[in-house]
């Protein structure tokens, strides 16, 4: 299998490289002030064409596959140097959108058209205060009562509450015990009962609040019910775009970690010569440079491998999430240390695309987690506790 882009992925990329070069400068700020103005950057991403990548035509989307939104994703990253930068991509075509894609038609007819151009966005509320790393004991629970669903409980760390207009959300149906009482509901974040509040201030990732969104008897009408009780593993195939998204979030920071490292070590001089024409600095290049590739043939995979290009294969995903999950932090952490005293100063971007290295290791699946459902997919014939998600 070859991962060689071709005319149009490479005209992709370029076209991401460009838009993304647009808001470099704007990231020290927004990281800074911890605020971002989202909806100019979806505006931006809007008239690049970006929006709704791998969204069916019929509802507005571009028809595109989940190799694209890789290769968008992380050539945005590489060049404009925030995790902001990709965001509404993720709003537009990641795993909330795709979660409604697997609603009935009425959810799609209302919903869909309105994500696609960006006038909505949709963020998953799946984490609770006591339930992080293990999805399948929720205490977020929906009701049925005549026409509509009532939906009491919380979530935390919920990227873009408060800012989009969507939550697609993990409840428990029916008091159902176990992966088989997970169902998903769209509940639009203007309902009422619905609230959110500011959640941690994290170190990176900085810009878009990652709250809390609290459900207080909120009504939900019956048709919004994306995936029923008893259909789990749809559920997590459209929640692994959020590993996919993850997946090329790694490898974008990561290449930005590397570009700012080779630009230093070439205008750096000690002993009169670049230090890039040092051993041991072009030794840790060369190390990066490999660790990136790794990780680009990864996520490459997982995007050429999905399920109609929107639905990413468990196993390629996870392998790419995991690999990617240590290698942005040890790339990112090299490039530090090749800056020496400038590594740490506000001066200079590598401290900031490390902070949001290191705040981006467990979105989507924290290591330890992704590291067992890897060895239970690779031992089928074993048993190992905490598997199930």
């Amino acid at each position: 299998m070859s991962f060689t882009l071709d005319a149009e992925g490479l005209k992709l990329q370029e076209k991401a490289l460009a838009v993304g070069r647009e808001l470099q400068e704007d990231g020290a700020r927004w990281d800074a002030a911890n605020l971002a103005p989202y909806r100019e950057v979806c505006d931006r991403m809007r008239e690049a064409g970006l929006l709704g990548l791998t969204m069916p035509e019929e509802y507005g989307g571009q028809g595109g596959k989940a190799l694209d939104y890789v290769i968008a994703v992380s050539s945005i990253l590489r060049a404009s140097q925030t995790w902001i930068g990709p965001e509404p991509l993720f709003c537009t075509s990641g795993p909330g959108v795709s979660m409604v894609l697997l609603g009935n038609e009425a959810v799609r007819k209302k919903y869909l058209p309105q994500l696609v151009r960006g006038d909505m966005g949709a963020a998953i509320a799946l984490t609770e205060p006591d339930h992080g790393s293990d999805l399948t004991y929720l205490e977020s629970t929906a009701v049925l009562d005549g026409d509509a669903y009532i939906v009491n409980g919380s979530k935390a760390f919920i990227t873009g509450s408060g800012v989009n207009e969507l939550y697609a959300t993990f409840v428990r149906v029916d008091g159902i015990p176990g992966p088989k009482g997970i169902a998903a509901l769209v509940i639009e974040a203007d309902s009422p009962g619905v609230s959110s509040t500011d959640g941690p201030e994290f170190v990176g990732d900085r810009g878009i609040p990652h709250g809390d969104v609290h459900f207080d008897n909120v009504r939900v009408p019956a048709e919004n019910l994306i995936v029923g009780a008893g259909q789990f593993g749809w559920l997590m195939s459209a929640f692994n775009m959020e590993r996919l998204h993850n997946s090329a979030l790694c490898l974008g920071l990561a290449e930005a970690a590397y570009d700012e490292a080779v630009a230093f070590c070439k205008s750096r001089h000690s002993f009169g010569r670049p230090i890039i024409e040092f051993q041991s600095v072009y030794h840790s290049l060369a190390d990066m440079w490999v660790k990136l590739e790794a990780q680009r043939m990864l996520a490459y995979r997982a995007g050429a491998t999905a399920r109609d290009g929107r639905f990413p294969d468990a196993h390629d995903v996870t392998v790419a999430k995991l690999h990617g999950s240590k290698m942005m932090v040890d790339v990112t952490m090299a490039s530090l240390e090749l800056h020496g005293g400038y590594g740490v100063t506000l001066d200079y971007p590598i401290q900031r695309i490390h902070r949001d290295a290191i705040s981006s290791v467990v979105a989507g699946g924290a290591p330890a987690v992704l590291r067992n459902s890897v060895a239970s997919m690779i031992f089928p014939d074993h048993k190992f506790p905490q598997t199930r998600s």
